[in-house]
């Protein structure tokens, strides 16, 4: 970690797991000198993220937020941690954590419920989360915020994966809207993912899908033509 990297001197609150995208993520900000706030429903490894980028000398703090179950509260609860421990966030990446069923409306008799506990997760508890965030960054008139996506109904073909492919095309569709509605108020909204691009649906995606390599993206989008 360094304190001379193009992010030093920034807060990044990273909302997912605590593992994958999201600990690759968390590192990567804090690699470039960002102090990172993760956040999410799983304690045990967000604090393994947290200590992951202290013990590399980098800032670092976790927070319990599950926003699927706790809604506004959470939601309010992660922002809030932010605000307090490093400031309020110059980045935020929000990676859902629920990928649902493969076939919806067959098999267990239990896909109504996985349908509905994948939108919850990337739909609703996206919005929930995004509102909360937005509050602070549109006060001072800066600010971007990041959602991923792993793939979506326009861009590729998605056979069985009937939930993915729904929430995938729905979240896209959000993201694009918050960008258009937040441009005036100085905060940008991107999607990251492996064949996407902006919020406005560009294409500009790397075509990867590891990690680290999402990661990358993420930072690329956050940053700007002085960093």
């Amino acid at each position: 970690m360094t304190a001379a990297g193009r992010f030093a001197g920034r807060v990044a609150l990273v909302c997912g797991p605590g593992d994958g995208v999201c600990r690759a993520t968390a590192v990567a900000f804090a690699r470039e000198g960002a102090a990172v706030l993760v956040a999410g429903p799983d304690g045990e490894r967000l604090a393994g993220t947290a200590l992951l980028i202290r013990a590399a000398g980098g800032q670092a703090g976790s927070v319990v937020a599950d926003v699927v179950r706790d809604g506004s509260d959470a939601a309010a609860r992660m922002v809030s941690a932010a605000v307090e421990r490093f400031g309020v966030p110059d980045f935020v990446f929000n990676d859902a954590s629920v990928t649902g069923p493969r076939n919806p409306g067959t098999g267990t008799g239990r896909a109504e419920v996985d349908w509905a506990a994948a939108f919850a997760a990337h739909l609703t508890g996206l919005f929930t989360a995004m509102r909360h965030e937005l509050a602070p960054m549109t006060a001072l008139g800066r600010g971007v915020i990041v959602n991923t996506v792993r793939a979506t109904a326009c861009t590729e073909r998605l056979i069985g994966p009937g939930a993915y492919a729904g929430y995938s095309a729905a979240l896209a569709t959000l993201t694009a809207t918050a960008a258009h509605e937040t441009a005036k108020r100085g905060v940008r909204i991107s999607l990251a993912g492996p064949r996407t691009g902006s919020g406005s649906g560009s294409g500009s995606g790397s075509g990867s899908g590891s990690d680290e390599e999402l990661a990358e993206q993420v930072l690329l989008l956050c940053a700007d033509e002085n960093d």
